[in-house]
């Protein structure tokens, strides 16, 4: 498994969708949110080897924490991998954000290729994640839980602003967001089990971006 990489304050927003099983509270100390990476990194590393069997005793073992140290922050199994979950959803979207903030006033469709190319980039360092979530899961059951849904309106939100900045009124940005979100998305979903390599191929990726930056800006 990658290291994993964790948003600034320790647990993404996401984990605290209205709706889902959401950790007790944001660590605030950075020996908290050392803490609370070391489990959120575990859920991954228990995933890949016990799969649903996951418990949160299990969790604390590997974080190399108490299981009261891992309540005092997910106070049951569910929100432990709504946490994790939120965290890996956290990488992609900041990086959509990030390559769109950078690519203010840049033309549109030099624009969609700096977004595509960064979420590509950051699918491709967490392909394992993926392929574990996806294994223990299924492709795309995840969908309808509040954190990914929440992650979803914010990658739309920081397409749409690119549009918007560009002269594309609404509904029209959302519009053109949403698909272009899913038609990423469904890409790498395609690769990411069957052979996730191509996600660093650059023949392959350069065919996807022309299918986003199309999506995007024509």
């Amino acid at each position: 498994m990658p290291p994993h990489r964790r948003s600034r304050a320790g647990v993404s927003e996401f984990a605290f969708a209205t709706g889902a099983a959401s950790p007790r509270k944001r660590p605030v100390q950075r020996r908290s949110r050392d803490t609370v990476g070391a489990i959120v990194a575990a859920v991954f590393r228990v995933l890949d080897q016990d799969g649903e069997a996951l418990t949160t005793t299990r969790v604390a073992g590997v974080a190399g924490v108490s299981v009261g140290t891992l309540y005092q922050y997910f106070p049951n199994r569910d929100a432990l991998i709504n946490g994790a979950l939120a965290e890996h959803l956290e990488a992609a979207i900041a990086a959509v954000e990030a390559a769109a903030a950078d690519a203010a006033g840049l033309p549109l469709e030099a624009a969609a290729e700096r977004i595509a190319r960064a979420f590509l980039a950051v699918k491709a360092e967490r392909a394992a994640v993926s392929r574990v979530l996806n294994r223990v899961f299924g492709v795309g059951r995840l969908d309808d839980r509040p954190v990914v849904r929440a992650a979803s309106r914010r990658a739309h939100r920081a397409i749409s602003g690119v549009l918007a900045a560009s002269g594309v009124a609404e509904p029209e940005c959302s519009q053109r967001a949403e698909i272009a979100c899913a038609a990423l998305e469904g890409v790498v979903r395609a690769v990411i089990d069957d052979d996730p390599e191509r996600l660093r191929d650059p023949a392959w990726i350069e065919q996807v971006v022309r299918v986003a930056t199309r999506a995007l800006a024509e």
